[in-house]
């Protein structure tokens, strides 16, 4: 995607993006790189490229997410979540930026460093269960 902003200015605050405008922003590339697919096909091929550019930009093994994607019965190999990260290097830096700005809410609101992870994936969770 391209922003008329950058992701530093999203961590000094300057400009509100939040991780909701982010995955609308998100999904709507991927309904413009798919035109071919339907709504269910457009949801799934989003829900894994999310799940990658997530794991990605929060230090996750992408191993761990491909034995996810086999419990779940998703045809993808390490190769092909390999190739959908480095096409989102722009997307994972920014969801990056919009992590970073969110601990640092957290901790300016008085949370410590371990405390403020933990109500990020909390967020993260209520932010993703909503869409």
């Amino acid at each position: 995607m391209k922003w008329e902003f950058t992701g530093e200015q999203v961590v000094k605050g300057e400009i509100n993006y939040s991780l909701e405008e982010f995955r609308e922003d998100f999904y709507l590339e991927v309904k413009d790189n798919f035109p071919e697919y339907d709504k269910k096909a457009l949801d799934s091929i989003f829900r894994l490229a999310y799940d990658v550019c997530y794991c990605v930009a929060t230090k996750r093994d992408l191993g761990e997410l491909l034995k996810h994607c086999k419990k779940k019965g998703i045809k993808a190999d390490i190769k092909y979540l390999g190739l959908i990260r480095d096409s989102n290097l722009e997307n994972i830096d920014m969801l990056k930026a919009i992590f970073a700005r969110k601990v640092s809410e957290f901790m300016d609101a008085g949370l410590g460093s371990a405390e403020a992870l933990k109500k990020l994936d909390e967020y993260h969770k209520s932010v993703i269960s909503g869409s």
